[in-house]
């Protein structure tokens, strides 16, 4: 077994704002694309706002298949 990669909590300050709400500060980048489907649906979106700060998103998967959740009872 490899070594383990260590992970740190991704806080507000880290994560990418949009002052605006309205993703105008924002810019979108789409990664790899098909996957598991013969489709188009990006398999990574990196989103940067103006100061440089990023995240990547990728779909949700439970036993490698690409899931949604279901909608809770509020």
């Amino acid at each position: 077994m490899g070594a383990r990669q260590k992970f740190q909590a991704l806080t507000e300050p880290m994560r990418p704002q949009d002052p605006s709400g309205d993703v105008s500060e924002l810019r979108f980048e789409t990664g790899e694309h098909g996957g598991d489907y013969p489709d188009n649906m990006p398999q990574v979106i990196t989103v940067t706002d103006t100061k440089g700060r990023w995240a990547v998103y990728v779909p949700l998967r439970k036993d490698g298949e690409i899931v949604v959740s279901e909608p809770t009872a509020h």
